[in-house]
C-alpha cells in the first residue's frame, strides 16, 4: 500500500510530464514502428540465425555497433512495456526491443510473442498495406 501511495503521489506531481512523455511514445511508435516492420525480410522469424555482422561495418566499429544496437534495444522494451498501460503500440514496440538486443532466449521470447498474441496479424498488416510479403513463422 506504502508503494501504491508513492507512485500516484509521484503521478500527481508529474502529470504533465507523465502526459508529455506519453504523447512523445504515442507519435514515435506510430512513425517508426511501421517503417520497421517494413523493412525485415518476410523469412525474417524463420531464420536460425538471425544475426549476422553487418558487411558495411568494419569489425573495431562492430563493438560500438553492438552496444548501441543493445542500448536502443533495451530502450524499446521499456517503453513498450510502457505502452502497455500508456497510448502506443506497446507489443509491437516490444517484439522490436526484443529483436534488437541480443538477450539469451530472445528468439524464443518472440516467437512465443508473435504465436499468442495479436501482434503477428498487426506486422503482416502494416507490411500488407505497403504491398510487402507477409511474414512466415518456423514450424513449432
Amino acid at each position: 500500500m506504502r508503494v501504491m501511495n508513492l507512485v500516484l503521489d509521484f503521478a500527481e506531481g508529474h502529470a504533465f510530464s507523465i502526459s508529455v512523455v506519453s504523447l512523445a511514445m504515442l507519435l514515435v511508435s506510430i512513425i517508426l514502428v511501421p517503417v520497421f516492420v517494413q523493412s525485415l525480410p518476410a523469412d525474417y522469424f524463420k531464420k536460425r540465425k538471425i544475426r549476422a555482422k553487418p558487411a558495411w561495418i568494419p569489425f573495431p566499429l562492430h563493438i560500438l555497433y553492438l552496444v548501441v544496437k543493445n542500448i536502443v534495444g533495451i530502450v524499446l522494451i521499456l517503453l513498450g512495456l510502457a505502452m502497455l498501460v500508456l497510448p502506443g503500440q506497446g507489443l509491437i514496440t516490444l517484439i522490436i526491443g526484443i529483436i534488437l538486443t541480443d538477450i539469451p532466449g530472445e528468439r524464443k521470447a518472440f516467437l512465443f510473442i508473435l504465436r499468442k498474441t495479436p501482434v503477428l496479424k498487426a506486422m503482416n498488416w502494416l507490411r500488407k498495406k505497403k504491398n510487402k510479403p507477409l511474414f512466415e513463422l518456423p514450424e513449432r
